[in-house]
């Protein structure tokens, strides 16, 4: 497969106006949309998705559509769930190129023959396609512009602003969703039993027991409540609670709500906080 690959080391913007508004926006509803607003102001793009990859795996940061079809969002949702990222010789290309902690942009002949077997499933409208790449230690954070007008493709002019643009705009969407989750992320995070149980499983080695006695303390719950959900004697959660303590390097309550809160951050938003 034939592909620019250019190394984005910045460059002079002819809109200016249009990213300030994007860097206004990091954060807040808008953003999303001022970014492809943005976007279509450059290179005519009207779909843009944001995305991590790391450890052999994507996840899907943003989706947005000028036309706000239900079909633009349902072949972007289908490319993450589905695992057909796995076969897009532009994520090939993604993480063959882009080394070191440099940015970069791949900019891919949709037509070309290696896009056949995804094409249909994804691709049956789209004209044109750049990915915007950053790498950050052992993950990439990128965007996807894509053009669907059949009669339009990315200029070379277009090319040379998204190249110039690059790496501000993977920096705002890194920002954008590590704020989004910082946000709502404490309330989220203690406001939901088997949420910080799920966290506690992930981020530590607890044995089963000391992972629920801890869980119920951080939702609030007495040692007597615990005593009663989990149908063991008040001495037990009080000797559980102990050595979970003893493992977790922690002594009391206070210590473990900050220790909880910390892994919390980096397993509900992995790499994005350290990134930002």
């Amino acid at each position: 497969m034939e592909v620019l690959f250019r190394e984005c080391d910045g460059g002079s913007l002819g809109r200016p106006e249009v990213l300030a508004k994007v860097i206004d926006s990091i954060g807040s509803e808008q953003f999303a949309s001022t970014l492809l607003s943005l976007l279509n102001s450059i290179s005519g793009a009207d779909h843009c998705a944001g995305f991590q990859f790391e450890n052999d795996s994507i996840h899907s940061l943003l989706i947005e559509s000028l036309q706000k079809s239900e079909s633009a969002i349902t072949y972007a949702s289908r490319y993450f769930k589905e695992g057909l990222w796995r076969k897009d010789p532009a994520i090939s290309a993604v993480r063959g190129r882009l080394s070191g902690a440099g940015a970069g942009l791949i900019h891919a002949d949709i037509n070309d023959r290696s896009y056949d077997e995804i094409k249909a499933y994804i691709f049956p409208r789209v004209r044109d396609r750049i990915l915007l790449c950053r790498r950050l230690e052992n993950s990439i954070i990128g965007v996807s512009v894509v053009c669907t007008d059949p009669n339009q493709s990315f200029s070379d002019d277009a090319v040379q602003q998204l190249a110039a643009v690059s790496n501000i705009l993977v920096s705002s969407l890194i920002k954008h969703v590590t704020m989004s989750a910082s946000r709502s992320g404490v309330s989220t995070a203690l406001s939901s039993l088997s949420e910080i149980e799920r966290c506690l499983i992930a981020r530590s080695n607890l044995p089963r027991r000391e992972s629920e006695v801890c869980a119920r303390v951080l939702y609030g719950v007495s040692s007597l409540g615990i005593s009663l959900d989990l149908g063991i004697g008040e001495e037990s959660v009080k000797t559980y609670r102990k050595r979970a303590y003893q493992r977790l390097g922690i002594g009391c309550e206070r210590e473990l709500l900050r220790w909880y809160l910390a892994n919390w951050s980096a397993w509900a938003n992995p790499r994005l906080g350290a990134a930002a």
